[in-house]
């Protein structure tokens, strides 16, 4: 797949073309579907840390429900560590992809992940976690293919550290900046959502059936061009602009309405 760089690309989000529609419109049908979710800010609320994050017997069987619905084609697609997720997810064995498409188990199997340029990436995250130590008003998260500085609980030094990590990587070949829900993210060029996406769909029980796609920040817009290119459906949880084309306001609604498709087809999750 040949992404386009335009400018709202390489700043992490598109303009709003067309205000979306209220989900609640929807109905997903079981048949000839696949359904892939984001984690953070989709499946279970945002945090003000990480590792903070809740998440309880209710997800894992929506997720294990939804699965036997969709003939198994239902798949994570998180910016995560794919560790992080299984840890969060245990009993989970449906397809996961972390790191924004850097890694990937299917069919109970780990897939090779990418070629990176590790030793940069290590000077990287080192000048990253001084700058946090630094500065302890934000929160670094060390991923395998990346690294992030959280400022959630201090959005006044937005402007700081996003000169910071552009600074790291400025005429980077291999690493781009991206920006994310009160947080801003250095990873490889060569990654994202939409192909994550794009190699999920050439797996069975995926191929051949139609993109369901739920994100909720600006790492998903890219996800959801690429499914509306390919004739799916993009849902956006929360507020922002977006290309997306239906929107429910939270993960809480976005899971109501979920068990409600369930509930009308006779299976409840």
């Amino acid at each position: 797949m040949e992404q386009r760089l335009d400018y709202y690309t390489l700043i992490g989000f598109s303009p709003e073309t067309a205000a979306p529609e209220d989900l609640d419109s929807l109905t997903l049908p079981a048949q000839g579907t696949a359904l892939l979710l984001d984690f953070d800010g989709t499946l279970v609320d945002i945090a003000e840390t990480p590792s903070a994050i809740k998440v309880g017997a209710r997800e894992r069987t929506l997720l294990n429900d939804l699965s036997k619905r969709h003939d198994n084609a239902v798949a994570i697609v998180s910016g995560r560590n794919l560790h992080e997720i299984d840890h969060y997810l245990s009993g989970f064995t449906g397809t996961i992809s972390g790191g924004h498409g850097a890694e990937l188990r299917h069919d109970g199997e780990h897939l090779p992940g990418i070629e990176c340029d590790f030793e940069q990436l290590e000077h990287i995250k080192s000048a990253v976690m001084e700058f946090a130590i630094i500065d302890p008003r934000v929160i670094a998260e060390d991923k395998s293919f990346g690294i992030v500085l959280h400022y959630r609980q201090h959005p006044e030094i937005e402007c700081k550290v996003r000169d910071f990590l552009k600074s790291l990587v400025d005429d980077d070949g291999d690493f781009e900046l991206q920006a994310a829900k009160m947080a801003f993210e250095i990873k490889p060029k060569s990654i994202s959502k939409a192909m994550a996406i794009e190699r999920i769909m050439t797996f069975e029980p995926f191929r051949g059936r139609t993109v369901i796609y739920a994100g909720d920040d600006d790492t998903d817009e890219v996800a959801f061009r690429f499914v509306n290119e390919l004739g799916g459906t993009s849902i956006k949880i929360g507020e922002g602009p977006t290309t997306a084309r239906y929107r429910t306001a939270s993960p809480a609604t976005f899971k109501t309405w979920l068990r409600a498709q369930s509930r009308a087809s006779g299976r409840e999750a």
